[in-house]
């Protein structure tokens, strides 16, 4: 059985890891854009490739009376193309999950493994090669560089990494496009609008080749309107990129957007529900009851 999260879905053998199954035969799927977001949840299903294996993941901060078990044996896989959001009060481990991950933080014991790499006992070169390779960034404070144009801001991965702005040329014009900042190219940062600087952040992130798109509370710094736009956006990503995304996010109306949701709390799992055919507004009004 297909490993989902601790106390839902876990089959495991003591010193083995997870053996995950494909549930269909079919490598590959097209997408018909015109299809609601709930036909190509489905699609996905009917085409599972576990991408994200978490196995018995434990983090503590402090030592002695201060010890705290920030992470405490933590299950959980992510499908290719899920979209993932991770609530819990402050304090609950979600932050410190998606640091586990996107290896800022190094968990005390447990794997991590993405497709067949793995990230604990990767040496640190290999981890940078994997972080610049397979994973993109939202971030609430957006982190754009000042001085430099919106253009120049979207292709910097792609300078950093010295892959040819020509190859990309595309791409660039393509998710300039879908984010609807085409017209805003040649502006800075402190000319726009902060609805508009978390789409640049967030067609930067898109930009190169990347698995796995993370947002850590990216809309913590923009009004409910603005909250909206993104979250509706990012589900779109989510669809035209087929690209799996991991949400942190302490507002419902936000974890709304997702295709399914994990609650923490005191480090741990405690519930882990899905969209399952679910409109935002009735999936909202579910995660509200299970958040309460």
């Amino acid at each position: 059985m297909l490993l989902r999260s601790i106390g839902f879905y876990c089959a495991l053998e003591k010193d083995k890891k997870p053996q995950l199954r494909l549930n269909s035969a079919r490598n590959t799927h097209e997408i018909d854009f015109s299809t609601s977001y709930n036909d190509y949840i489905k699609e996905m299903e009917e085409t599972i490739m576990p991408q994200l294996v978490v196995t018995g993941l434990n983090k503590t901060f402090g030592e002695g009376e201060s010890l705290v078990h920030a992470l405490s044996d933590i299950y959980l896989s992510v499908n290719k193309g899920e979209f993932l959001a991770i609530m819990g009060a402050s304090g609950s481990g979600k932050t410190t999950l998606l640091n586990c991950i996107s290896t800022i933080d190094k968990p005390d014991s447990g794997s991590i493994v993405f497709e067949d790499f793995d990230m604990i006992q990767a040496k640190e070169s290999q981890l940078a090669d994997y972080r610049a390779k397979n994973i993109s960034y939202i971030f609430q404070s957006y982190n754009l560089v000042e001085t430099l144009t919106v253009y120049e801001n979207v292709i910097l991965p792609l300078q950093i990494q010295g892959k040819s702005i020509r190859k990309y040329q595309n791409k660039i014009n393509d998710v300039l496009g879908k984010l609807a900042i085409q017209n805003l190219k040649n502006k800075f940062p402190n000319q726009l609008s902060g609805g508009q600087r978390q789409r640049v952040a967030t067609a930067r992130a898109l930009i190169d080749d990347s698995k796995l798109l993370i947002a850590d509370e990216p809309t913590g710094a923009l009004d409910s309107a603005n909250s909206e736009n993104l979250m509706s956006l990012l589900q779109e990503i989510n669809r035209m990129f087929e690209i799996t995304i991991l949400l942190v996010t302490h507002d419902p109306a936000a974890a709304k957007y997702s295709s399914r949701m994990v609650l923490l709390s005191d480090g741990q799992i405690i519930d882990d529900i899905e969209r399952n055919g679910l409109s935002n507004d009735l999936y909202l009004e579910e995660i509200y009851r299970r958040t309460r």
